[in-house]
């Protein structure tokens, strides 16, 4: 079994390194701009030739620190299923690949460690302001390597709560607009940062007071969910009877607020 000093061991030594390697080229990248672009499920759906220097730098860091731990990469095509993969690395390479397309400085890298199907321990990176968040589930989650802790808020009216857009045209009325008109009277505001890994951060760091989204990918969930357990808040599933990591819905927050938005999009 896999204790928790292990997993903390694991982030310290292995993902937080691969992490600062992989910003540091996108922070290059990102000011240069000069990179290829191609588009993938759609028009907002893009992926450019740094996401793969990206995806092939962290991969070779993890590979040859952690050879024995599978790795499940948004930009790897071969992995596409989850099944018997009891522990392994779920990484996105470049999570806010739009913004850095357009010149916008909210992307990060993100890496997660997942035990038996949830999340044990993560790293997001925001290679422009050099933050960085890492934690483990049960053990704490730090910024910059001061200990962060989710908000105390106790009602939906005091809460600023992030959000995300759907890629999928098809899906945008049932699940943004109708949960964004349903929400906007009832919180403080919601903001729309373009990465969910970072928005999950920032509800870790008590920056927001919540997060939710449809149609996710575990790539930009897996490693700030765990940041977000380490700083004692609560990740939800907004379908019943799903998996936040796997199944694409997603609500967080602390205690109070995580099931009280759940409530409200449970629709």
């Amino acid at each position: 079994m896999l204790s928790i000093e292990n997993a903390k061991q694991i982030v310290d030594e292995i993902m937080v390194p691969a992490a600062l390697a992989a910003g540091d080229l996108l922070k290059k990248e990102f000011y240069k701009r000069d990179f290829a672009i191609n588009q993938k499920s759609g028009q907002s759906d893009l992926v450019t030739e740094i996401d793969l220097k990206s995806s092939n730098l962290i991969n070779s860091i993890l590979k040859g620190m952690a050879p024995n731990i599978p790795i499940i990469d948004e930009e790897d095509e071969v992995i596409t299923k989850f099944d018997n993969i009891e522990l392994a690395f779920i990484v996105d390479p470049l999570d806010g690949t739009l913004n850095f397309v357009h010149g916008l400085t909210e992307f990060t890298v993100s890496l997660g460690l997942v035990y038996k199907g949830k999340p044990l321990a993560g790293v997001v990176y925001h290679p422009v302001l050099e933050d960085l968040f890492s934690g483990v589930d049960k053990l704490g989650s730090w910024k910059n390597g001061k200990e962060i802790k989710v908000g105390d808020e106790k009602s939906l009216s005091e809460c600023l709560v992030g959000s995300g857009v759907p890629y999928d045209p098809n899906i945008r009325e049932s699940s943004f607009i109708k949960p964004f008109q349903l929400l906007m009277n009832k919180v403080r505001e919601i903001r729309l940062l373009g990465s969910a890994a970072l928005a999950l951060c920032y509800v870790a760091s008590g920056q927001l007071s919540g997060f939710y989204e449809y149609d996710l990918s575990p790539w930009d969930v897996a490693g700030a969910t765990a940041i977000i357990l380490g700083a004692g808040g609560s990740v939800l599933p907004i379908k019943d009877n799903t998996s936040f990591i796997f199944d694409g819905t997603i609500v967080a927050g602390n205690s109070i607020i995580a099931p009280l938005l759940k409530r409200e999009l449970n629709i």
